[in-house]
């Protein structure tokens, strides 16, 4: 009678081992392969999603082709206007030119203009690059005044190495007028070109 009631149990635990195992094998086939392959199908989708996306950008440059080359037409158009370069005879005399734009510019903006110095002028291409050092001192508008003057002449100027520094204003702590406004220390080079004569 014992023995009878043993082998249904014995046989059940032979079952479950199977059963376990059984599903041992399965989550390794899926660990091993299934999970390997839905990974690299999502990575698969990620990427034609990125690829679809950049053509989709190529596309929208290729048809403002025409525009952009008309505009590089008038670019090209614009560069053998001689008002949009230094027109002067020798580098000197359009560096002592730049240095007075660039008084009358500060000045205008309401700055101080504490100095100037010439940088020795380059060759570059077909150009003469003519350049001046400036160093004010200004309000954040006074600035913003100075380089869009700048950058909206003709001839054409350009603005390099900007350097702004805060001036710290000394305030009387018993004092209950408001702090005074904000000061900056400003330096930057501007930039012209010369047409070198060929």
């Amino acid at each position: 009678m014992e023995d009878f009631l043993r082998k249904p149990i014995h046989l059940n635990k032979s079952r479950l081992s199977a059963l376990g195992l059984l599903l041992i094998v399965l989550t390794l086939l899926y660990f091993g392969m299934v999970g390997p392959l839905l990974g690299m199908a999502s990575e698969y989708g990620e990427r034609a999603d990125e690829l679809r996306f950049r053509l989709q950008r190529f596309q929208k440059v290729a048809a403002e082709k025409e525009t952009v080359l008309k505009r590089l037409d008038a670019l090209h158009a614009s560069g053998g206007q001689t008002e949009n370069y230094l027109n002067k005879e020798t580098a000197a005399l359009a560096s002592a030119d730049l240095q007075s734009r660039i008084k009358e510019t500060v000045n205008g903006a309401g700055g101080e203009l504490t100095s100037t110095q010439v940088i020795p002028e380059r060759k570059e291409e077909r150009f003469t690059r003519i350049a001046v050092k400036v160093r004010m001192n200004g309000n954040t508008e006074v600035l913003s005044q100075v380089l869009h003057g700048f950058e909206s002449e003709t001839p054409l100027l350009f603005i390099e190495n900007l350097n702004i520094r805060p001036i710290r204003m000394p305030r009387n702590p018993n004092s209950k007028n408001p702090a005074p406004p904000e000061r900056l220390s400003v330096d930057f080079d501007v930039v012209g070109y010369m047409r070198t004569a060929e």
